[in-house]
């Protein structure tokens, strides 16, 4: 078999761009799961039933469901309603919805496992419920929560490729487009595994530093 990687190399910059919008997805979908998966899970152990039981139905709606099902739901189904959101912000918004519920129930879970005693000892020192929570019982539970998160942030990295069903240029698209141009799949897909054996690595080498840290400095 002649693999020739020459076409690879002559597409970098298509790769790169790829790569760079891969990198921007998942950063704002990162931002929307992590803020939201925090509300959720504040909403659902100490907000009213109203709005409680509403977001615990999300949680499992979403954790139940598979990520390629919700991105055609938002992208196809809404626009066969007159709801047409674009395909960039469709996927920022899918993946960072579908994380939100899985970080929501991590979350829920790290939240719970702090000691009452905490709470109770904070209580005594004359603060509130909510200066309790935000300054005791939230930092803690984001610290414990950190190694679940960081995997969930990978994954999501990864899954940014799912995107490319519903036309977002990210990497394997962009990738794509140009297996197309040079039948040359074999080497465009080892080229982006290879992108994503990398990004994945610098994300996890970074999330076990920052995690050290904090560590080190409690």
């Amino acid at each position: 078999m002649n693999f020739d990687f020459t076409p690879v190399w002559d597409n970098i910059p298509t790769l790169l761009t790829g790569t760079g919008y891969t990198l921007l997805i998942a950063l704002f979908a990162a931002i929307i799961s992590l803020v939201g998966g925090l509300a959720v899970s504040l909403t659902t152990l100490y907000g009213k039933k109203i709005f409680s039981y509403p977001l615990r139905c999300f949680i499992w709606l979403f954790m139940g469901t598979p990520l390629l099902l919700q991105l055609y739901l938002l992208y196809f189904g809404l626009g066969q309603v007159g709801i047409l959101i674009p395909a960039l912000l469709t996927g920022i918004l899918g993946l960072g919805i579908h994380y939100m519920a899985y970080n929501a129930d991590i979350f829920r879970a790290t939240i719970l496992s702090i000691e009452k005693g905490q709470t109770e000892a904070a209580r005594s020192l004359g603060f509130g419920r909510m200066q309790t929570l935000w300054f005791f019982i939230v930092p803690q539970a984001i610290f414990r929560a950190l190694p679940q998160l960081g995997n969930n942030m990978i994954i999501m990295l990864k899954d940014t490729s799912v995107l490319s069903v519903i036309g977002v240029t990210e990497l394997v698209l962009n990738a794509q487009f140009e297996i197309a141009n040079t039948f040359r799949p074999f080497e465009f897909y080892i080229s982006v595994a290879v992108i994503y054996y990398f990004l994945n690595l610098i994300l996890e080498t970074s999330l076990n530093r920052f995690e050290k840290k904090l560590e080190d400095r409690r």
